[in-house]
C-alpha cells in the first residue's frame, strides 16, 4: 500500500472524496496554463500586427531619392584652395549616391572620414568631415557659388567648438 493510502485511510477520507481533492489540486495547479496560453497568444498577435504595421508603413513611406551625378555636382571636382592658410581640398571623384572622393591637406594630408554632396533648392553643398590629429571630428559645410566659382560655408573646429566663416577658391 502506498503512503498516500495509508494517509487517506487513517484520516478517514473515503476514496471519493480524495479523487475530489486531487482534481481540486490539478486545477489549482493547471490555473495558471490558461493565462499563460493566453499571454502566449496575445504576444504572438501583437508581434504579426506590430511586423504588419512595419512592413505596410515601409511600403507606403515615400521612396528615399538618390542624388544622381549630375554635371552640377561634377563642377566640384578638382582641387580648392583656402585663401587664408593653404587648406586645399582635392575632389576626385563623385559617386551617383552622393559619396565624394576627397583629401584635405594643412599642408599635409589630413584623414577625410566622410564626404558627401546634396542638392537642396538648387544650391548644391559638400560636406566634409575629417578625423586627424588636431582635427577630430572637424567638418566643413560650404556651399558652392557658380556667379563665382568658388565654395563659400563655415569650417566647425571640433577641439576648440569654435565655427569659421571660409572660402574656398578653385586652384
Amino acid at each position: 500500500m502506498t503512503a498516500c493510502y495509508i494517509q487517506s485511510m487513517i484520516s478517514g477520507i473515503t476514496n471519493g472524496q480524495r479523487k475530489m481533492a486531487q482534481k481540486s489540486i490539478r486545477k489549482k495547479k493547471q490555473k495558471w496554463l490558461i493565462p499563460l496560453i493566453c499571454l502566449v497568444f496575445m504576444g504572438l498577435a501583437a508581434a504579426v500586427l506590430y511586423g504588419l504595421m512595419s512592413r505596410s508603413s515601409i511600403e507606403t513611406a515615400a521612396p528615399v531619392s538618390q542624388k544622381k551625378e549630375t554635371p552640377e555636382f561634377n563642377k566640384l571636382a578638382g582641387t580648392w584652395v583656402r585663401p587664408d592658410g593653404g587648406y586645399v581640398i582635392e575632389i576626385s571623384k563623385i559617386h551617383p549616391d552622393g559619396r565624394v572622393d576627397a583629401a584635405y591637406f594643412n599642408p599635409r594630408p589630413i584623414y577625410v572620414s566622410r564626404s558627401n554632396v546634396s542638392e537642396e533648392g538648387g544650391i548644391i553643398e559638400l560636406f566634409i568631415e575629417l578625423q586627424g590629429k588636431g582635427y577630430p571630428g572637424s567638418t566643413y559645410t560650404l556651399k558652392y557659388n557658380p556667379e563665382h566659382d568658388v565654395m563659400v560655408g563655415i569650417y566647425f573646429q571640433a577641439v576648440i567648438q569654435q565655427p569659421f566663416d571660409v572660402i574656398f577658391q578653385r586652384q
